[in-house]
């Protein structure tokens, strides 16, 4: 569940719109030493995804 809680806070910080209390509430709860090792992650997920997505279109279209 941890996990789970440490993605959305992430994702939602990649968004960039978040209300003030929620954004408090997800931090009181949370380990901060590993919320950059999750964004590392999920930024690392989407260049990977985009850049396969990206070799698709490059594939299909060649």
């Amino acid at each position: 569940m941890n996990f789970l809680k440490m993605m959305r806070i992430v994702l939602w910080s990649f968004f960039g719109v978040r209300k003030s209390a929620s954004h408090q509430a997800d931090m009181a709860g949370v380990k901060l030493p590993m919320l950059p090792v999750m964004a590392v992650v999920l930024a690392g997920g989407f260049g990977a995804v985009l850049f396969s997505l990206a070799r698709l279109a490059v594939s299909v279209a060649h």
